[in-house]
């Protein structure tokens, strides 16, 4: 199974990528109002910002030139934290029923490292298959 993953090509990797980032950004700005309302316990929403930023930065590491990567991972990190604060901030300034929170950003972080680090798991097994 992992080595199909990185079988891919890496242009439909850059566009599967591309249409999560899509998705991230419409789900972060959508009025909450049009979104379904799921509360299983006090705070899952911050379990889905963590997942949504795992899942950012997962696809974008696999999407990086297999020669590049490694000195990348870095950039991946800024680039969706970046991302994601511009989310919160615009969440703020659009005034749609969401709101700028820290935990969120903090969540987004968080994500972000544990999909880094995933990909790099990922990615040691594949060479050792």
């Amino acid at each position: 199974m992992i080595s199909v993953l990185f079988s891919i090509r890496q242009r439909l990797r850059i566009i599967i990528s591309l249409i999560y980032l899509s998705c991230t950004a419409i789900l972060s700005l959508v009025p909450p109002k049009s979104l379904p309302q799921i509360q299983l316990f006090p705070g899952a929403d911050k379990i889905v910002h963590a997942g949504l930023y795992l899942g950012l930065a997962f696809l974008a590491c696999w999407s990086m030139p297999a020669g590049v990567k490694r000195s990348w991972y870095y950039y991946v990190i800024i680039f969706s934290v970046v991302w994601g604060i511009l989310m919160e901030i615009f969440q703020f300034i659009m005034h749609q029923g969401r709101s700028f929170e820290f935990n969120d950003v903090i969540s987004n972080i968080t994500g972000t490292l544990i999909g880094v680090y995933f990909y790099i798991l990922l990615s040691g097994f594949k060479t050792k298959i």
